[in-house]
């Protein structure tokens, strides 16, 4: 990860090309030591994939003018737009899924990741069920 201070901010944002990562967190910050691995794993397994951190209390300026309210705090970005964020311990699954579907068309449209509905079974196999029980009935 690359840190990202008030001095280096501009200079390094302007040399990036896509999408990118932003993290919010503290040293002091527990939940942000636990994110610390699970962003390590996320820049091997995407090593085109830009990933920066922010320290809110070596940078406060920076967390103000992103309106940091908890840490840790992930930004996905490109250029100067904030395309989605993530606030809290976030699974490396769900970080992952972010990467892999930041170009989806539906994600650029609405803001929202298409989410794929699950069948529901429940009713055919219940009617199913009822049919069974009434044909067994029929022939006592």
């Amino acid at each position: 990860m690359i840190k990202l201070t008030s001095e280096n901010f501009e200079s390094t944002l302007n040399t990036v090309n896509g999408a990118y990562l932003i993290k919010f967190g503290s040293k002091t910050c527990g939940p942000c030591n636990t994110m610390a691995p699970v962003l390590e794993k996320l820049q091997v397994e995407n090593s085109e994939f830009k990933i920066f951190e922010i320290d809110t209390n070596e940078s406060p300026e920076l967390a103000g003018h992103f309106q940091i309210r908890s840490v840790p705090t992930m930004h996905f970005c490109e250029g100067r737009e904030i395309l989605y964020t993530c606030n809290g311990i976030t699974p490396f699954k769900d970080l992952q899924y972010i990467i892999n579907n930041l170009d989806d068309p539906t994600f650029r449209e609405s803001g929202e990741f298409k989410v794929e509905k699950s069948k529901n079974y429940f009713y055919p196999i219940l009617f199913a069920s009822v049919v069974a029980f009434v044909a067994i009935l029929m022939a006592i």
